[in-house]
């Protein structure tokens, strides 16, 4: 190729590139739809697994996370998770990092659920023992909530979705 054609050529180019043509991304509108993505808490389940010595008891919260999807796109996590709180009587307490499977399908033009089962170690337990009697034996009011991540796969980037989202339980 010529020098002149080659000059020709990289003028365009370097325009494109300095300008950032949103017309040539094809990713643009699928990261837009991505983003539009809503998060809730639908189920948290709580029970309790007693073991001896007490301190392999373990605290198993089944937990259910829907996303809306009004696009016309099918998405694939990559990894979803956060940190779950638990708040009752006006004060919140940490209770750990919640992980959802990747590579769950979340369906175009309707709603899918991510399952979860998270399990609580005697220690965690133990330090928010008061909040987690109330919420799960005594169901008193109590509000899980879970503040996270979604990554989700748009032809092949990854496309990060913060999330909060929270499920009020008990009277």
């Amino acid at each position: 190729m010529s020098r002149p054609n080659l000059k020709r050529l990289l003028v365009p180019a370097s325009l494109l590139l300095l300008t950032g043509c949103a017309g040539f991304d094809p990713t643009a509108a699928l990261r837009a739809a991505a983003q539009k993505l809503r998060f809730s808490l639908d189920k948290v389940s709580p029970r309790v697994e007693l073991a001896f010595p007490l301190d392999q008891s373990r605290l198993v919260l089944d937990m259910d996370l829907g996303v809306q999807n009004d696009s016309a796109q099918r998405f694939r996590t990559r990894a979803v998770g956060g940190n779950l709180n638990l708040a009752t009587g006006g004060a919140s307490h940490g209770l750990g990092v919640v992980a959802f499977p990747e590579g769950m399908d979340i369906a175009a033009k309707g709603r899918s659920t991510l399952h979860a089962q998270v399990g609580l170690s005697y220690s965690q337990i133990k330090q928010a023992w008061g909040p987690i009697k109330a919420a799960a034996l005594e169901h008193q009011a109590a509000t899980w909530s879970l503040d996270g991540t979604a990554h989700v796969d748009v032809l092949g980037f990854d496309v990060a979705l913060p999330f909060k989202t929270s499920k009020g339980t008990g009277r």
